[in-house]
């Protein structure tokens, strides 16, 4: 067998072990999110350390506003939905955390879609929400041709494409 050969098994034979190492790493990732999904959860993490599960129900006892606000993505028309859903300030302070921790806010969607958003953006009065339902609805997950089971929606933004669908997490980076 030449050198040149025995070069390419030994690089293939490292991807393989490099794709097999991934794989398992992500399995539990995958299991957490579909957890999550499942359980109508998502959590609050500071710079990559969980600090909070939130659940339905802790929203539901904060008392969801519902709201209306103009829907428009890259492949739909524009439309009015009503929402429903609490303001990520009365969120986190609920939840006892202090909004000046972080100077971003990065949520995260179970389909790997990020939406980062400033300080500034977040303490602005009726902007951030985490919403539950859309036009009466609790939001349906993806498997459902949904949006859910959380939307994190930046009320009034004339686009929805940094909305942040299918919310996994939302983590405070200093």
């Amino acid at each position: 067998m030449k050198k040149a050969d025995k070069n390419i098994y030994l690089i293939l034979v490292l991807l393989l072990i490099m794709i097999i190492t991934v794989a398992y790493f992500q399995r539990g990732d995958a299991e957490l999110k579909r957890a999550l999904a499942e359980n109508r959860q998502f959590l609050v993490l500071q710079d990559g350390a969980t600090v909070a599960t939130v659940s339905l129900q802790d929203l539901l006892d904060l008392q969801p506003q519902e709201f209306t606000t103009r829907f428009a993505t890259s492949i739909s028309e524009p439309r009015e939905v009503t929402l429903q859903g609490v303001e990520l300030r009365d969120l986190l302070a609920a939840l006892n955390i202090d909004m000046a921790y972080a100077r971003f806010y990065i949520f995260s969607g179970l389909d790997g879609y990020y939406s980062p958003l400033s300080r500034g953006e977040v303490e602005k009065e009726q902007s951030i929400y985490i919403c539950l339902a859309m036009n009466g609805e609790l939001l349906k997950d993806s498997s459902q041709g949904g949006y859910g089971p959380f939307m994190m929606v930046i009320r009034g933004a004339r686009f929805a494409q940094r909305w942040c669908k299918y919310i996994e997490a939302v983590d405070l980076k200093k």
